[in-house]
């Protein structure tokens, strides 16, 4: 043990071993740095595409507690959970809205056509600010799935999907915008 004390310090007394003594040590440092840092951009790598994959497994099908908001030409709020409609500052039985909304049929909003139009639409573009992905359906596709009608039109209506509601944008297809509010 004492010739181990000697020999470092005879090492330690030269110039040039001691700086590469300290060199290593600095290479071993930086080593144990750089693994935990990697580590850490691992783990949160597979956290995130655990959220992801998790995100992707709720499927509109499942949710049946929604908000439907059509705002343009009328304006009004559906309530899934409480079966009610919200027009012109008063709530409304599902069984007795007012005939100016009576034309809109909720039950074509349903969460399982509106999972259709996202599958057939073509993802626009995401936005990583308000976590939103922006689809465009043509009107066509739009009126086969939602009315059952085959008209030929190339124009595009907008989906936006947030994390809590979808807002149909028909703004270039019949003047109003329909928002649904998913809740889980």
């Amino acid at each position: 043990m004492k010739e181990t004390i000697e020999f470092t310090k005879k090492l330690w007394s030269n110039k040039r071993t001691r700086s590469l003594a300290i060199l290593f040590i600095y290479f071993i440092f930086f080593i144990f740095v750089f693994m935990l840092i990697s580590n850490g951009s691992h783990n949160y790598q597979k956290n995130e595409e655990t959220n992801v994959e998790e995100k992707e497994e709720i499927k509109l099908e499942d949710i049946t507690n929604y908000k439907l908001e059509i705002i343009g030409e009328d304006n009004f709020t559906y309530d899934s959970n409480t079966n009610k409609v919200f027009y012109d500052g008063i709530y409304y039985d599902i069984d007795n809205v007012p005939e100016i909304i009576s034309k809109y049929d909720l039950s074509i909003f349903s969460p399982s056509n509106v999972s259709k139009l996202l599958k057939i639409g073509t993802l626009e573009s995401t936005n990583y600010i308000d976590k939103s992905d922006t689809y465009a359906i043509k009107i066509s596709d739009f009126e086969k799935i939602i009315y059952n009608n085959e008209i030929i039109n190339d124009e595009y209506i907008k989906i936006i999907k947030y994390e809590s509601k979808i807002v149909i944008d028909l703004s270039n297809y019949d003047g109003y915008v329909v928002n649904i509010e998913l809740r889980s």
